[in-house]
């Protein structure tokens, strides 16, 4: 498995920046993971309090705006790479989306314009 290094060149898919920057919270304990910043197809970007160090798989929930609707998707997604935002305390930390459902799939898709 290839480990994506944050760097734009290396992105399979279109990004969408989420201007609402919308709370993604841990599925299961209900915990703030961290506000989104981009998403695609495959994968997103969150700025967050706290280090997640590679690796690490997250179930989430991600409230998402599509229209005047306010939709939420679930998804399982593995940390690839994370770093401090020039030294503020905020990470920035890339995921791989490793598992979606079809409804919630739709719904990405629907958002991203696909």
């Amino acid at each position: 498995m290839t480990v994506n290094t944050h760097r734009a060149d290396q992105r399979c898919k279109n990004r969408v920046t989420i201007p609402e920057h919308p709370t993604i919270l841990d599925a299961h304990s209900g915990k703030t993971i961290g506000q989104l910043v981009n998403l695609s197809a495959d994968g997103l970007m969150i700025a967050g309090a706290e280090h997640i160090g590679c690796s690490h798989v997250c179930q989430m929930r991600i409230p998402l705006i599509k229209g005047d609707k306010q939709l939420e998707i679930q998804l399982g997604a593995e940390s690839l790479w994370s770093e401090d935002a020039n030294d503020s305390g905020i990470h920035w930390t890339g995921f791989q989306i490793i598992d979606i459902s079809p409804e919630d799939q739709l719904i990405l898709d629907a958002v991203l314009g696909n």
